[in-house]
């Protein structure tokens, strides 16, 4: 085990999100598992992120392309919002 300091904010930010995974869970959750989350949730995203900048590129005929990535988009944006509590439109 390791000791890490962090300041007040983060440690209530960081509060805020293990509770929220433990209501999603139903289980206790510790500091560490939710410090994993947060880095597997991260890691996991680059390659949707790699992906955004494309998006503009694809041609008016590959609608369905474009359809997949805005449905792809929204699920996460949707989920991200459910973690943390936010809107994000």
């Amino acid at each position: 085990m390791t000791t890490i300091q962090i300041d007040e904010e983060t440690k209530r930010r960081l509060l805020e999100i293990s509770g929220l995974l433990q209501i999603q869970l139903k289980k206790n959750i510790t500091f560490n598992e939710t410090i994993k989350y947060l880095i597997d949730n991260l890691e996991g995203q680059k390659g949707l992120q790699d992906l955004i900048p494309l998006f503009g590129f694809l041609k008016a005929e590959n609608q369905e392309a474009r359809r997949l990535l805005t449905e792809l988009r929204t699920k996460e944006e949707e989920r991200l919002g459910r973690l943390t509590g936010k809107s994000r439109s």
